[in-house]
């Protein structure tokens, strides 16, 4: 990553960036690019990791706990905010985390004198969205937007890399023990109707520090997403890269033939079908109904319905952001190594 920290803002390299869900998905990568700018950086969350880097310093906190942040921002001359869920469980509620926990998050930063501010949110965020999740989303926008700090919102789509929620739980599917356990099927919730434009992490995290040092994003909201594709293709891909022959099948008849057990311990390419969204919504309703925490909530099979539209030209011409090919960027930590052993990143 070429250096996008302007000394304008940042007079020396000793101001402390501090990074709420910091030991997160996302919230490790942007940890990762600060400290590859020479910057110091504190990771603000409830527990350790492991998988944060040893030069980062761990600050325990809960965005939840508006007291766990008093002393958690001091010296701090930015703070970018990580912190979302996707699904509610027990007090994590979307309103209770997006809405009270940027609230707070916002008045420790003005309580601290932080100066900039950098959010995460996520590309679909519109007044009178339809899910719970970009309803929230929303509001915590508008929280960033009048807190009076030098703010930059960041919209990104499906945010893929090593040990996200989204490509490697399909690659664990499509691969022995679960493949075995499906026979060799993998339902895809509404298949190539299901419109995404993945984003690497990498590409985010980059993107967010070196907005860092850029005056005219202040004020600004950006979307960062990859080119657009189907949940199909995306599946498809994945299968490619861990050296697998998949099959599509499209029509249900098919698949029901498909199934016949004499099959199950033959077939060697595994086979993929679509599953209608109107039947994913049921079976997410009953699921939500019988279930603590359920695969698939109707909120998410709400934002598969919508898809993902976004235009990242603005984020490219100012901040330079890119994200590689779809099949370049799975294959860096996806693909089968001489051996079998999985790619790992230092």
């Amino acid at each position: 990553m070429t250096s996008g920290v302007d000394d304008h803002l940042f007079q020396h390299r000793g101001h402390m960036i501090v990074v709420t869900g910091g030991t997160g998905f996302v919230g490790r990568e942007i940890c990762r690019a600060l400290r590859a700018e020479g910057l110091a950086v504190r990771a603000l969350a409830r527990t350790p990791s492991a998988d944060l880097p040893s030069d980062v310093e761990f600050f325990p906190a809960d965005i939840t706990q508006p007291a766990s942040l008093r002393h958690a921002l001091k010296n701090a001359q930015a703070v970018i905010h990580t912190v979302g869920i996707i699904r509610e469980h027990g007090p994590q509620t979307f309103s209770r985390v997006h809405l009270q926990g940027t609230a707070d998050v916002v008045a420790a930063a003005r309580a601290a004198a932080v100066p900039r501010l950098l959010h995460i949110s996520a590309l679909g965020t519109r007044p009178h969205a339809a899910s719970r999740y970009h309803q929230t989303k929303w509001g915590a926008e508008e929280i960033v937007r009048t807190s009076g700090l030098a703010a930059t919102i960041f919209r990104p789509s499906l945010i893929y890399g090593k040990g996200d929620a989204s490509t490697t739980q399909l690659a664990k599917l499509l691969r022995p023990p679960f493949s075995w356990l499906l026979g060799g099927f993998l339902p895809l919730p509404g298949g190539s109707d299901v419109t995404l434009c993945p984003v690497a992490v990498t590409a985010v995290a980059e993107t967010v520090v070196r907005s860092l040092g850029q005056a005219p994003a202040v004020g600004q909201t950006f979307d960062l997403c990859g080119p657009s594709t189907t949940l199909r293709d995306l599946a498809l891909e994945i299968a490619r890269v861990l050296g697998l022959q998949p099959t599509w099948v499209q029509n249900s008849p098919d698949v029901i033939f498909a199934t016949l057990p004499w099959l199950w311990f033959t077939r060697k390419k595994p086979v993929l079908f679509p599953v209608p969204l109107g039947l994913c919504r049921l079976a997410a309703a009953l699921a939500e109904r019988l279930l603590p925490c359920p695969p698939l909530t109707t909120d998410q099979i709400l934002m598969l319905e919508e898809g993902q539209v976004g235009d990242s030209q603005p984020a490219r011409q100012l901040l330079g952001f890119h994200t590689p090919p779809l099949g370049h960027g799975l294959a860096s930590y996806l693909a089968p190594r001489a051996g079998g052993a999985a790619d790992r990143r230092s």
